[in-house]
């Protein structure tokens, strides 16, 4: 059996309409659909489940009696998990109805212990943004390599064997990157990942996008779990947090602060076809910023990468 994991906070009853739907009309039947409701004021989404549970007895749902985050809850889900293999969703997300099908017969076959999947991109109103999906790696060997620059797993594609789990190997603390530290101590643990290079589930991309904060906050930690991974090393989660209190850390999250207020400046002159204010300021930030020359030197490893492993990515 398949224990498929999802958390929802403040999404529309919409958006987790179908999400749920998704799941269960899955092609492989035996799953059970394990809820945990972070927001216990979300009334509309509490009622929706309750009555879908009632239909449907695969459903399992815990309302937690106030919010404590996005860790803790997968991470109950996880203890109430009975199936043999364990899946991702998220509460925005639309899963292809073969996902769980496609993503349990490749890690059977290929030897694995945790696999995703390539994704589409959609819009609010769940239009398609890009038919041809993600590009990310599918093999073990490059997926590791990936890790080095970026996560090589999108988290809501997930199955993974219960059997790599015990209470230390479920989500920690690392804030706004768990799934990053999660995949890279998987990694360091010799356990074999891959990703099914067909899309299989569609992201939905909210408009507004997360907050500057928020993406400075992961992009910060992501800097530190990736050094540490370089160096062929765990992370610690107290290390973890007082890297992200230390000169260090705040020197970093301001860097990357000032990145993201002008990346949003640039797509700005680029939304409004100001051609030369966009080649100046985009000139002006890669010469002043180092973080943006780090976002360039990434991407052009990330296409290295494409390029010499080729069908193998």
């Amino acid at each position: 059996m398949i224990s498929v994991v999802m958390s929802t906070y403040k999404e529309p009853r919409r958006y987790v309409e179908q999400a749920v739907d998704s799941i269960l009309s899955q092609t492989y039947r035996d799953i059970e659909l394990i809820l945990i409701v972070d927001d216990p004021d979300n009334r509309d989404v509490i009622q929706y489940i309750q009555s879908k549970s009632q239909k449907d007895h695969r459903i399992i749902y815990q309302i937690n009696e106030t919010n404590c985050g996005i860790v803790e809850s997968l991470n109950r889900g996880i203890r109430l998990a009975r199936g043999e293999y364990l899946a991702r969703m998220d509460a925005d997300d639309i899963s292809e109805p073969d996902r769980l099908e496609t993503e349990l017969e490749y890690l059977i076959s290929n030897h694995l212990d945790l696999v995703g999947c390539n994704v589409r991109d959609i819009d609010e109103d769940g239009n398609i943004i890009n038919r041809e999906g993600t590009h990310y790696p599918t093999s073990d060997k490059v997926i590791k390599k990936y890790l080095n620059l970026n996560n090589g797993i999108p988290h809501p594609t997930w199955l993974m064997r219960k059997s790599i789990l015990d209470n230390t190997h479920l989500y920690r603390d690392f804030s706004a990157c768990e799934d990053y530290e999660f995949l890279t101590r998987m990694a360091l643990n010799g356990k074999r990942l891959g990703n099914v290079k067909e899309p299989k589930l569609r992201y939905r991309i909210n408009k507004n996008g997360i907050s500057c904060n928020k993406k400075v906050l992961q992009k910060t930690g992501l800097s530190y779990i990736r050094k540490k991974y370089a160096a062929g090393k765990k992370c610690d989660v107290l290390e973890f947090h007082a890297f992200l209190e230390s000169v260090e850390g705040r020197r970093k999250a301001e860097g990357l602060k000032k990145y993201y207020e002008q990346s949003d400046r640039l797509k700005e002159h680029l939304a409004h076809k100001r051609w030369g204010s966009f080649l100046f300021s985009g000139i002006g930030t890669f010469l002043r910023l180092e973080e943006a020359r780090q976002v360039v030197k990434c991407r052009i490893k990330e296409w290295v990468m494409g390029f010499v492993y080729g069908g193998r990515y």
